[in-house]
């Protein structure tokens, strides 16, 4: 029996608080992660073909809560890419994109 609950998890994402700083810069947002199955995770992991920004493109697909300078900063691929110039930034990110998909929340 194929289990239908799987199905939901297919297109689920993660929420995952990021909060640190770079450069005496401090970044507070809550992620939202693209959800991966064990095998996708593998073949991301152990290929070790992929920079730290292709990885953090194809697994961070938006985000909530990112103030600059007071103002609501919009998900997009260009703001995105602002972001992953910095590689301290994009490792940072990637590890959290990666650390997420093994995280599993207590529902009370």
């Amino acid at each position: 029996m194929k289990l239908k609950l799987l199905n939901a998890l297919q297109d689920a994402v993660i929420k995952a608080p990021l909060h640190f700083e770079f450069g005496g810069v401090t970044f507070k947002f809550t992620a939202h992660i693209k959800l991966l199955d064990t095998q996708q995770i593998d073949e991301l992991t152990s290929n070790n073909t992929k920079t730290d920004q292709q990885i953090a493109r194809e697994l961070l697909v938006g985000w909530d809560g990112f103030i600059d300078e007071g103002q609501p900063v919009t998900f997009s691929s260009d703001v995105l890419e602002q972001l992953l110039v910095y590689g301290g930034i994009a490792g940072r990110i990637t590890a959290e994109c990666i650390n997420a998909q093994y995280r599993v929340q207590e529902k009370n």
